[in-house]
């Protein structure tokens, strides 16, 4: 099979199973689980290289978080969404792996980004 039969093929499976709204949506709720279950990590783990991970990590799905609004089209909504997440973005900043167990700062991102990943799950059920 060349080339270009190929991309044709995997084009017409990816249309019959799934849209590209579908595919959006299933990024971004990947990412909001992956985030709230990191931040949690970062608040409750002892263990110095679990949070060096989970703060890694934490840091990396918020920029693709950030990236990944539409400023155009969801206009408040996603300036409100950027600026929650650059708060938690600056608060992990701040505190660091060292100062992240048990803190209340994390502690409110997680509550947060729990917030939204709850809501973000009740749309999809619409």
């Amino acid at each position: 099979m060349n080339t270009q039969a190929a991309i044709s093929s995997y084009t017409e499976i990816k249309s019959q199973t799934l849209s590209h709204e579908s595919v959006g949506y299933n990024v971004v709720s990947a990412a909001l689980n992956k985030l709230e279950v990191n931040l949690k990590s970062l608040v409750s783990s002892t263990h110095k290289q679990e949070r060096k991970k989970a703060f890694e990590t934490a840091l990396l799905t918020l920029y693709f978080l950030q990236k990944s609004l539409d400023f155009k089209s969801q206009g408040n909504l996603a300036i409100n969404l950027y600026r929650l997440y650059e708060f938690c973005r600056i608060k992990l900043l701040e505190i660091g792996i060292d100062g992240s167990s048990n803190n209340d700062e994390i502690k409110k991102c997680h509550s947060f980004i729990n917030e939204i990943r709850v809501s973000w799950d009740s749309v999809r059920d619409k």
